[in-house]
């Protein structure tokens, strides 16, 4: 797969948006930092150079709420349909057909 981004701006994407959540939260670093059991420095560095371990920026997402969202990211896209014939069967939703009764005219 071919893409712009390299991995200054995945880090910097990533630091902005835990930023971004922690502000839409109106938490201080400091909060944050207490809540996820970082040092306050370590969060620091985080949100202005995109540096950080995995264990700490699991403790962020989790703190932040934002885990399910992390890994929905991270899941393998779906397997592409393999002939045109598969894609158009998978576009179109089959049509379930539906009997009406009729009513009896007889009581």
């Amino acid at each position: 797969m071919v893409t712009l981004t390299n991995e200054s701006d995945v880090l910097a994407a990533l630091a902005a948006g835990i930023r971004g959540e922690r502000i839409r939260l109106g938490w201080r670093q400091a909060d944050l930092a207490e809540r996820s059991g970082l040092p306050l420095r370590t969060l620091r560095k985080f949100e202005t150079t995109g540096q950080i371990g995995t264990a700490a920026l699991a403790r962020l997402l989790v703190s932040l709420g934002m885990t399910d969202r992390f890994l929905e990211g991270c899941k393998p896209p779906p397997p592409a349909p393999k002939s045109m014939d598969e894609f158009l069967a998978a576009s179109i939703p089959p049509r379930i057909r539906q009997r009406v009764r009729l009513k009896s005219t007889q009581p």
